[in-house]
């Protein structure tokens, strides 16, 4: 515990973070993506929902389509900032799928450690592998043998069901070149509950350190506003520039699109941009989504999260709910913004 010493970020400090967008499985899609960077950016990088790789070598379409350059605008200008997260708990799977995508042209994949649906961990994979640290072990041995000249991060959580699990994964990660570590400060049986464990994320960050680990560590858990970041302390060696300058972002940024720009000392959210945002993400949806209400059904898990920002909203997101056409849905739209107080 002496070899370290913790600080609480600055004004600066919060302004020179950088600032990723968590993946979300069925939310963070490439129109998500297209749409959040061309109207309020901000974002350093932006994380895929994580594509499965199959035993027999294949993603599903779906997937796929959600990787592919000619559905990114301006890949060639702000690729660099998306970064596909893969699913395997194989070393052959993984290594194929990570090649895949630097063949799409990404620069980093990530390995998916935290995904704590029990689908997901039932099957070994995502927060799962946490679970057998000798394989996870032998795993990520395979992976840095074929692949240890590539960019490969990591994202994980403290353990599966115990933070004191984080010591032997922490560990465990140190041996290898891994580019960046993002930890959630939850055990996989939190889930999303409760409020994350920050001093266990702490001792985490120095006992990764202690054991000589030099990736990046990226902060991951309930960041919605600028009071919840500075709860985070900044992780700093004594004697080294090495600090936790990184925090990724999920419920908040689906919640507050201009958060990322908000914590950097921007304008907060604005009724108008919002709109904007709305009108533009049901057009890309509309673009590969057959059926009005098939669209209407995409929206309603951003409305899950935007309703926050009308007051008194409850008849008027009903109606929302309720539409089945795009009149329907958009005379909605009109009515809530016209009607409630936006906050």
């Amino acid at each position: 515990m002496n070899s370290a010493v913790f600080i609480f970020f600055d004004r600066q400090g919060l302004i020179n973070m950088k600032y990723y967008f968590a993946p979300m499985e069925g939310i963070t899609l490439y129109p998500l993506r297209n749409v959040h960077h061309e109207i309020f950016g901000g974002i350093d990088k932006y994380y895929t929902p994580f594509l499965t790789a199959h035993h027999n070598m294949h993603f599903k379409k779906r997937e796929k389509r959600d990787v592919m350059p000619e559905f990114i605008k301006g890949f060639e200008d702000y690729g660099n900032e998306i970064v596909p997260q893969i699913m395997s708990n194989r070393v052959d799977t993984f290594v194929w799928a990570a090649k895949e995508m630097w063949n799409l042209g990404y620069n980093e994949v990530n390995l998916n450690l935290g995904c704590p649906a029990a689908t997901v961990t039932n099957s070994h994979k995502g927060s799962g592998l946490l679970t057998d640290t000798e394989y996870l072990d032998s795993m990520l041995d395979g992976i840095f043998e074929d692949l240890g000249n590539k960019s490969i991060s990591i994202k994980t959580r403290l353990g599966f069901s115990d933070e004191s699990e984080a010591d032997r994964l922490m560990e465990i990660y140190a041996k290898y070149p891994i580019s960046e570590l993002t930890i959630h400060a939850r055990v996989r049986e939190d889930f999303y509950k409760g409020e994350p464990r920050i001093d266990a994320f702490k001792r985490a960050v120095e006992v990764y350190r202690n054991a000589g680990g030099k990736a990046d560590i990226v902060y991951n858990g309930d960041i919605n506003s600028i009071d919840d970041l500075k709860k985070i302390e900044s992780f700093d060696s004594i004697g080294s520039s090495i600090s936790c300058t990184s925090v990724m972002i999920g419920r908040g940024l689906l919640s507050n699109p201009a958060l990322a720009r908000q914590l950097q000392g921007g304008k907060p959210l604005e009724a108008g941009e919002l709109r904007e945002y709305l009108k533009r993400l049901y057009e890309e949806y509309s673009l590969f989504i057959p059926e009005d209400r098939n669209v209407i059904f995409k929206m309603l898990e951003h409305w899950a999260f935007l309703h926050v920002h009308f007051k008194d909203n409850e008849k008027y997101l009903k109606a929302i709910r309720k539409s089945r056409s795009k009149g329907e849905y958009m005379a909605a739209v009109n009515n809530i913004f016209a009607s409630c107080e936006f906050i």
